[in-house]
């Protein structure tokens, strides 16, 4: 697994969005999905809904969770508690840092802040 991965300068990843980074990118076991959020903050979880294997990157972003585009479990941004059901169980956080101006990745460290 790589230590860090640089995705690029952080402005290319809007506000409100998400991108995918896959496992072949990352040297992470799973999909990666980084999240711009409403806050500016920038997160990362484990990108497969913990109830059904759906991408959360193709997800809505609503304030600090990203929520599911099948059956709209929200998952906190810094935890990745599921914070409305059906999904029940937590999916991991990787932590995202910006280093002049880039995003960078760190997949299998968890958030901090």
């Amino acid at each position: 697994m790589a230590d860090t991965v640089d995705l690029g300068p952080a402005e290319q990843l809007p506000e409100g969005e998400v991108m995918q980074v896959t496992a072949e990118t990352s040297g992470y076991t799973e999909d990666i999905a980084v999240v711009h959020a409403e806050d500016g903050g920038f997160y990362a979880l484990d990108d497969v809904c913990s109830h059904e294997a759906v991408s959360l990157s193709d997800g809505y972003v609503e304030e600090d969770t990203l929520e599911c585009p099948m059956h709209a479990s929200a998952f906190c941004l810094k935890t990745g508690v599921p914070e409305t059901p059906p999904a029940m169980t937590p999916v991991k956080t990787h932590r995202v840092t910006v280093e002049d101006g880039h995003l960078i990745l760190h997949p299998g460290t968890p958030y901090s802040e």
